[in-house]
């Protein structure tokens, strides 16, 4: 499942980028919890439970912190990632990710020479025209915002160490929720945000070493600074619903979701860091529903 299944989180921090910082940054700039990776959350004379950030592409330096969870994944009797990481999600998602109409990537962005330089910078990254001509707008540019993996993410892990211990799974958001957030955008919206990461792909290139050094830095702040730092889309519609869908919709039902499994006690959460952050942040939504919260690492 690479990248498209798990790697939701990263694609907020590109994508948010792409939108006007001043709209953003009051949502997303944490006045509290400010830094921080691992989350404990306590709810009256229960076991606590924990919330880990993760950032969905393959480093070594993201396993590594993991050590620092470990024995609270060791303990939970219940593991849940944004979404169970199986074979109908996998369909799912393939089924988003692809044309299935008779459309073509080159039909929908109606300009040979920007396909052509598309299709360059997409086969520099691994993905060959015979893959990418079916792609939709959205997917090749969250294909290009990330960085090539050559095993697993931080999220697969989770969950498949969980299924092989035998704890019992969860998703946080259904098959179908996690895979229809991307038909949010119309096809005019998907083909502007495909041409700013095309056109601005040297800046997006040097966006993610940034990033993935102020997330091992548990630097929740430093993220959402650079977010705001980043003013690569001009489009308040396209802003609005990636607000609206993407985040505040999304932290909003998750947060319900695993209200019960913290009241019941010795749960382990791993949802993208950007999904920590801000006012409309999962761990701010927590603490208005009477949960204490507190730093662990």
């Amino acid at each position: 499942m690479k990248s498209w299944s798990t790697g939701i989180a990263l694609l907020l921090i590109i994508v948010s980028g792409f939108v006007q910082a001043d709209s953003i940054r009051a949502l997303i700039v944490p006045e509290k919890y400010t830094k921080g990776l691992l989350w404990r959350i306590e709810s009256a004379r229960q076991q606590p439970s924990y919330l880990i950030g993760t950032m969905h592409v393959d480093d070594p330096g993201i396993r590594d912190m993991f050590r620092h969870a470990q024995r609270f994944f060791d303990s939970a009797e219940t593991v849940c990632t944004e979404v169970k990481m199986d074979f109908e999600t996998i369909a799912a998602e393939m089924r988003v990710m692809f044309f299935s109409d008779g459309r073509t990537l080159k039909s929908v962005i109606n300009d040979d020479a920007f396909y052509q330089r598309a299709i360059v910078i997409a086969g520099a990254r691994g993905l060959p025209e015979a893959m990418v001509r079916s792609m939709k707008p959205f997917t090749l540019a969250f294909m290009l915002s990330m960085p090539q993996s050559r095993g697993q993410v931080l999220d697969e892990r989770i969950y498949t160490d969980a299924v092989r211990a035998h704890k019992q799974i969860c998703g946080l958001e259904t098959t179908a929720e996690h895979s229809n957030v991307f038909e949010s955008f119309d096809m005019r919206a998907q083909v502007k945000m495909l041409k700013t990461t095309v056109e601005r792909i040297d800046e997006v290139d040097r966006m993610y070493p940034a990033l993935l050094a102020a997330y091992l830095e548990r630097d929740l702040a430093g993220i959402a600074r650079l977010v705001n730092e980043s003013l690569l889309m001009e489009d308040r519609e396209i802003e609005r619903i990636f607000i609206q869908r993407f985040l505040i919709d999304r932290n909003s039902k998750m947060v319900q979701r695993m209200m019960p499994l913290i009241d019941k006690g010795g749960a382990f959460f791993a949802v993208g860091a950007m999904h920590l952050t801000g006012r409309a942040g999962i761990l701010r939504l927590l603490e208005a529903k009477g949960y204490t919260i507190s730093r662990v690492y």
